[in-house]
């Protein structure tokens, strides 16, 4: 079934949020105190967020001359994918935090695989005759992000007795890995240069690439009762270090649940975006990623 990794996961969460509540039961009265802010915590505290990111994806995808347009909505890519054959990730944020100075991560592992039903391809100057009426494009990805970040301004109060708000700046590098592969039904008379023709009669180019962008952005969060927390940040980067440019946004609204002990659970929920525009090369030998991704993003985050 395509959706069962959903409900794998939903069935994760699930069994977590039980254990939580037979653990509370047992150490809670008859009835139940409100939930109160957590009490504070010298030194260093650690956040680990595993994520699902729903992600669409709008842009071209050049490789060794040949475009591929991509406008592919989620639903697009679960309805036109096996998987997990084509469709496959893994991602986390990771956050380790003293006082008012903080080190972030962000982790994502893809793998799409899009068939020619929901790609177009348009070919180059250098590549002559009648190419690709449909193609496929399966792109496997790694994006890993690092950053440090400082509390420049914490207001209390603004929305509630109880509520807190805080901005931070941060600065640090996104690390890019990509290996794309391009599948193309040939018709007619083409001039194939560096293009190859595989024994299933489609020309096939693939290319590797990897860089690294510096950035820079801004993050406020903002408490607005002890179990409800909101962040919203936003950076930009490449200034054609890397990439010529790239831009994040991202927006996560996170509940506690649980509260153990040494363990704080939570779940998140939000929306992130992030564009890229990255080219190498000319001619045969461009490769160029102008993409941008977005989606809704669930996660399940433990803190301590």
């Amino acid at each position: 079934m395509r959706f069962a990794f959903v409900i794998r996961a939903i069935g994760s969460i699930a069994i977590i949020v039980g254990a939580c509540g037979i653990a509370g039961a047992a150490d809670m009265p008859v009835k139940a105190a409100p939930i109160t802010p957590a009490p504070a915590i010298p030194g260093w505290t650690f956040s680990l967020t595993p994520y699902a990111w729903a992600i669409s994806l709008n842009g071209p995808v050049t490789v060794k001359g040949r475009t591929i347009d991509v406008d592919a909505s989620f639903i697009d890519i679960v309805e036109h994918t096996e998987i997990p054959k084509d469709l496959f990730e893994l991602a986390a944020f990771g956050e380790a935090r003293n006082g008012r100075f903080a080190l972030l991560t962000d982790i994502v592992y893809l793998k799409l695989g899009l068939g020619a039903s929901i790609t177009r391809t348009r070919g180059t100057d250098e590549i002559n005759g009648t190419l690709g009426v449909s193609a496929g494009l399966t792109i496997k990805m790694l994006i890993a992000e690092m950053a440090a970040a400082y509390e420049v301004a914490r207001w209390n109060g603004l929305t509630s007795p109880t509520s807190s708000t805080a901005v931070d700046l941060y600065a640090g590098g996104r690390v890019w890995w990509q290996h794309a592969d391009v599948d193309i039904n040939a018709v007619g008379t083409v001039n194939i240069f560096d293009l190859t023709f595989s024994r299933a009669g489609v020309l096939t180019a693939d290319k590797s690439v990897s860089w690294v962008d510096p950035l820079i952005g801004i993050r406020l969060r903002h408490q607005f009762a002890p179990a409800w927390n909101l962040a919203i940040s936003g950076d930009v980067g490449g200034f054609d270090v890397g990439s010529k440019f790239s831009w994040q946004v991202l927006a996560a609204l996170d509940y506690e649940f649980c509260r153990s002990k040494n363990v704080t659970w939570s779940g998140m929920l939000g929306y992130k975006a992030l564009s890229v525009d990255y080219s190498q090369g000319s001619g045969l030998n461009l490769y160029r990623f102008d993409m941008t991704m977005h989606g809704p993003i669930v996660g399940l985050t433990a803190r301590f």
